[in-house]
């Protein structure tokens, strides 16, 4: 294989990773898990620092296996049934009985999560403490990404070599063109990347449990207005639901996993399900929906780069939303010139929908950037896009995905924190939990 080809598909499947539930709280369990098993003994006090990405996100979304919502019960369980071997899936265990007594410790103030303001990439840093002592352990930069592990303050693991080492390659990223990534899709072997169908299998497994009217049951309800034909049965309305349906489950707490890409389930969904259902509809075969899917988590990934893996717009509508509409276009056979077209106008449509964290109200934002996604790539197969140098648009489509990702950080860090403020004092005048704001 071609040492660009070959980066490239490393890069494929790092990104791509099971996460059962929303990447953020099961984060912040993956750290309690591993700092509680330094140490082990009877659990008296967790105390857990994020920066403000990673604590929005888990504020509001249930924790998968419950119908519980918050950082706290995701820390209290990662430390009582907890497997950090599964990373992502570090809650995969999970009983009513494991609820029950985590909701018991949550509500005698065992656990507080406190968010430290400023901070621009994941971090995590978990205390737990026993009868036996402290544990500790930290994540940087990923979300799997463990850097620190103590007990009662000695060190038992740390590196900085891993993040440095994943960084390196994302980083590679940003020297390629969109050209580059075209020609990697369309030239490397079929047998190489058929591994992003797994993406598509477990999504569709997801999505069939929200069917059943998880969350808040949006995709139940586009199905419902389909029947009634207050909204058309079309390519994009199927693209929309199929969406819904997954990220509804998801934020719902259904204990099955998404495939995720950048770190997030949601994002994964997606960059997958819109290309599933222009496939399904439309005949094309898995091939050719392999390849589409690559396209999309590369842009996608690209983006990022730019963003930062949390931020304050919706990554998930905005940059897999525009991988998505890049990769429908390839998948219906447009031209190098038709994704860039793609790319354009979704910079032009969605850039700048905030992230007010992980939440039922995901599926409304998934919705959106799934319709977004099939409408903009139509409208570059139809040779309809913004010119160049447009608002954010810019004189290349590398520069245009660069300023998506500029919109967010720098631009819209104040944003962040204003939401941030809009979600701590709403839920301290509701309910008096120990969430805390550090400087």
């Amino acid at each position: 294989m071609k040492p660009k080809n070959k980066r490239l598909v490393e890069v494929l499947r790092k990104e791509m990773k099971p996460a059962l539930g929303v990447t953020e709280p099961v984060a912040i369990a993956l750290a309690c898990s591993k700092a509680y098993q330094a140490i082990g003994g009877n659990l008296k006090r967790i105390d857990v620092v994020t920066d403000p990405g990673i604590f929005k996100n888990g504020f509001s979304c249930a924790v998968p296996g419950t119908e519980e919502t918050g950082n706290e019960i995701a820390a209290i369980l990662g430390v009582l049934v907890g497997v950090p071997e599964l990373e992502l899936e570090v809650l995969k265990n999970v009983k009513a009985e494991d609820v029950i007594k985590a909701k018991k410790l949550r509500d005698k103030g065992i656990a507080k999560v406190s968010v430290k303001r400023g901070l621009t990439e994941i971090f995590i840093d978990a205390t737990v403490t026993t009868d036996k002592g402290v544990g500790r352990a930290v994540i940087k930069g990923m979300h799997t990404n463990i850097v620190l592990i103590e007990a009662n303050g000695k060190i038992k693991y740390k590196t900085e070599k891993e993040e440095k080492k994943e960084k390196e390659m994302e980083s590679a990223l940003t020297d390629l063109k969109l050209t580059d990534f075209i020609n990697f899709v369309s030239g490397v072997p079929f047998e190489d990347i058929k591994f992003t169908l797994e993406a598509v299998k477990m999504n569709k497994e997801l999505a069939q449990a929200g069917m059943k009217g998880a969350g808040m049951g949006s995709g139940v309800a586009m199905f419902r207005l389909i029947e009634e034909h207050k909204i058309a049965n079309d390519i994009r309305s199927y693209a929309q639901m199929l969406t819904a349906y997954a990220v509804d489950a998801r934020m719902g707490g259904v204990q099955k996993p998404a495939m995720s890409i950048s770190g997030s389930g949601d994002h994964g969904i997606i960059a997958t399900m819109p290309l599933a259902a222009v496939a399904e509809r439309m005949r094309i075969g898995e091939e050719k929906l392999a390849r589409a899917i690559a396209l999309t988590y590369l842009i996608t990934i690209y983006i990022k780069e730019y963003s930062g893996r949390l931020s304050a717009f919706c990554g998930c509508a905005v940059a897999a939303g525009t991988g998505a509409s890049a990769g429908i276009v390839y998948l219906l056979g447009g031209s190098n010139k038709q994704v860039e077209y793609a790319i354009n106008n979704m910079a032009a449509n969605i850039t700048g929908m905030i992230c007010d964290g992980g939440n039922f109200g995901c599926a409304l934002k998934a919705i959106t950037g799934a319709g977004a996604a099939v409408l903009s790539a139509f409208f570059a197969m139809e040779n309809v896009t913004i010119p160049d140098d447009s608002g954010i648009v810019g004189m290349s489509v590398e520069e245009t995905m660069k300023n998506m990702g500029k919109i967010a950080s720098p631009g819209m860090i104040q944003t962040d924190d204003v939401i941030l403020d809009i979600m701590l004092k709403r839920h301290k005048a509701q309910y008096s939990l120990p969430y805390h704001s550090m400087p």
